[in-house]
């Protein structure tokens, strides 16, 4: 491989040679590298990751940038051997937000609707009529109002729905009911008949929606996962589906991906499962933004979209 500098493309799942075409189109003075074929390691600098191996990034001494490919970089985070003083930055693609936000409205329109009961009924042949809600009667909420989360609650609005949204710091969107802090959870928690969580993995939101999170719901509550799987404690939410507090769970996001065959969410007749596919980075939309990302850290400028370590997003 010539010398010069160079990015490293390291992910398992992403579509690597699209992100090769799309990167040659707007950072053409970088080389694009795929792992493991990185060539000399001092011409490395700046990181393009999706679940890379740990560890593997200490072996860059000139490396200026680490690029999550994805909204989340708490696996980047639980790197024990992250580069030290190496800035993180995470993809704010409008293509994902708009995939995450179908999704979201999908599967809250399904569960207002009750397709998973009419589709158990369908199975035993039983007509089992369910007389449709007015949306204004259902409450929808959000946990976590970062772009995900705004863009989620916005296109909800326009089937009536009340809408609420929680978050840690304060926030102020139109048309929503805003709560946020350990404070304000039970008192947002208390009007959602659907909760749709969006939060980061973090330290501070590990198991945070547990049996008491759960059962401040109203009884018949519905409930989806876009978040995290560490948001959730597993154990918890199959009893409140088990006695009827929560209706039905669409998850789309588990602790260990792939979900293990014996885990019991396969299993469930209230579970409806997904492969951690409602939404993925597109080069199209994103390697513009991957671009002009290192095109300030190597100018000495502050990247978009930086990664705070101490609060994990």
């Amino acid at each position: 491989m010539p010398e010069g500098p160079a990015l490293i493309f390291i992910s398992e799942y992403s579509d690597t040679r699209g992100w090769q075409r799309q990167l040659a189109k707007y950072l053409p003075e970088i080389e694009t590298r795929i792992w493991p074929d990185i060539g000399r390691k001092e011409d490395i600098v700046a990181a393009l990751v999706w679940k890379h191996p740990h560890g593997v990034l200490r072996q860059f001494p000139e490396l200026k940038v680490i690029v999550n490919l994805g909204a989340g970089v708490n696996f980047v985070l639980a790197d024990p051997e992250l580069p030290a003083n190496v800035p993180i930055v995470r993809l704010v693609d409008q293509g994902l937000t708009r995939r995450i936000t179908e999704y979201a409205v999908l599967h809250t329109l399904a569960l207002h609707r009750r397709i998973p009961e009419l589709a158990e009924a369908q199975r035993a042949a039983k007509w089992r009529y369910l007389h449709p809600i007015d949306p204004v009667e259902c409450g929808v909420g959000v946990m976590g109002l970062g772009n995900l989360g705004t863009s989620t609650l916005e296109e909800l609005g326009h089937f009536g729905f009340r809408r609420a949204g929680w978050s840690r710091t304060p926030k102020s969107l139109p048309g929503v009911t805003c709560f946020h802090g350990a404070a304000g959870l039970a008192p947002f928690l208390s009007d959602c008949n659907i909760l749709i969580c969006l939060l980061p993995g973090t330290p501070a939101t590990e198991d945070l929606i547990d049996g008491k999170v759960l059962r401040l719901l109203p009884k018949g509550a519905a409930f989806i996962n876009l978040g995290r799987g560490s948001n959730v404690v597993d154990e918890d939410l199959l009893a409140a589906l088990d006695d009827g507090h929560i209706r039905h769970a669409v998850l789309d996001v588990f602790r260990t991906e792939p979900l293990p065959s014996e885990h019991a969410y396969w299993r469930h007749p209230k579970v409806t499962i997904t492969p951690h596919n409602s939404s993925a980075t597109n080069p199209g939309t994103a390697a513009q933004q991957v671009a002009e990302n290192i095109r300030r850290v190597l100018a000495g400028e502050s990247p978009f979209n930086l990664v705070n370590p101490l609060v994990g997003y």
